[in-house]
């Protein structure tokens, strides 16, 4: 009875995309869930009947353990449209809208101006632009309180992208709300950099920058190793000139540089006329 009663208050809606602006495509309540999933068909393990947070909880354990590896990825292939003119790609939303700015700093959710996410709407959401994670959180509702909510992306991961896209699960019953909306964006120009919440990134933006210019250091190694075998065949050419002419390989080695000239051999004929008057 109690979920039932929620479901049924639920029905009002609980908020919309307010930055960046969207554009509905039917009039109505514009702040309602385009599609539902119930839990029992999601393949998820765990229990999904108790309370928003424990709900959530639940839902973060078992989708970590799942085939799934994205909120994105869930929700567009298991939610039912809760009407036959809403998208599973953008809800009720007009991806052909016109291009809005892309968000300085914050994408912000809205219900009204006292209310940013739904307090007792517990679940995870994601930011995407175009094909590229920008945001996630396993329960947006608990984790961004504020009215409008502010979720900080990833900016700069969205330069040059087309289409910035909101996907939110609701949580607090075994009912799953699936909440999805999309904005057209301004044309901008990437710059090449990578999203932190990349799906199968994990914060690794800055590393993968790093580790693509790694190879250019090692390539140049082998360069520095080429010129080693010509300064070792350099000296063993001229060891042989040096030794030759002297068996004192001390007094031979130490003036490398002069051994290949006339010097050296004055030097030993000198020390074998001391050697005769002994």
């Amino acid at each position: 009875m109690v979920a039932s009663a929620v479901l049924v208050a639920s029905v009002e809606g609980h908020g919309y995309l307010s930055v960046p602006k969207v554009e509905n495509t039917f009039v109505g309540d514009t702040t309602q869930f385009m599609a539902t999933i119930e839990s029992s068909a999601s393949g998820l393990t765990g229990t999904f009947n108790g309370s928003p947070a424990d709900n959530a909880a639940a839902f973060t354990k078992g989708f970590a353990a799942s085939k799934y590896t994205s909120l994105k990825e869930l929700v567009t292939g298991l939610g039912q449209l809760t009407s036959s003119s809403f998208t599973t790609e953008c809800g009720y939303t007009n991806p052909d809208e016109t291009a809005q700015a892309l968000p300085e700093t914050y994408v912000e959710w809205a219900h009204s101006d006292s209310e940013g996410f739904t307090a007792s709407h517990e679940g995870p959401c994601e930011v995407w632009c175009d094909d590229v994670r920008v945001f996630q959180d396993n329960d947006c509702a608990a984790d961004y309180t504020t009215a409008p909510a502010k979720l900080p992306y990833d900016h700069d991961a969205c330069l040059g992208a087309s289409r910035l896209t909101l996907y939110w699960l609701a949580l607090h019953s075994s009912t799953w709300q699936v909440y999805t909306a999309c904005a057209a964006l301004e044309a901008t120009t990437s710059t090449g950099a990578t999203s932190k919440y990349a799906v199968g990134g994990t914060a690794a933006g800055s590393d993968a920058a790093t580790t693509t210019e790694a190879p250019a250091t090692a390539t140049e190694a082998p360069a520095t190793q080429t010129d080693a075998p010509e300064a070792t065949q350099a000296t063993a050419t001229e060891t042989p000139e040096t030794e030759a002419p002297e068996t004192e390989a001390p007094e031979a080695t130490t003036p490398e540089t002069e051994a290949p000239e006339t010097e050296a051999p004055e030097a030993s004929t000198g020390k074998c006329n001391i050697r005769r008057r002994h």
